[in-house]
């Protein structure tokens, strides 16, 4: 029991770590980049990634719930059902940033 605790330790440990890294694949030229905004960018990802999950399967749980609600209710969209507007709300509620980068911290909260 104790050895699959400190392995779910471990992997939660090394994947808020990797969190910040994994959205940025390209490497700023400039070298006036900052430590804060690193420490930034790690600190408001660990919120981030989160809350853009839960809100992410919140709004898929919800859209799911609200497709079989209103299955076969016509609509006034280009199929006559609500289903096509269900469906862009839960696609948009995924996308976007799920990591912020340091150029992000430095662009909002820097000089």
């Amino acid at each position: 029991m104790r050895r699959v605790l400190r392995l779910s330790i471990a992997i939660l440990i090394l994947s808020i770590v990797a969190v910040p890294t994994i959205g940025r694949t390209q490497q700023t030229t400039m070298k006036e980049d900052d430590g804060a905004f690193y420490l930034g960018s790690f600190v408001l990802s660990i919120f981030q990634f989160p809350l853009k999950l839960a809100t992410c399967l919140g709004t898929q749980a919800g859209a799911a719930v609200a497709y079989t609600a209103t299955y076969g209710v016509p609509g006034n969209y280009e199929s006559n059902t609500n289903g096509r507007d269900i469906g862009e709300v839960a696609r948009r509620s995924c996308t976007g940033a799920w990591v912020i980068t340091p150029q992000q911290v430095k662009k909002d909260y820097g000089e």
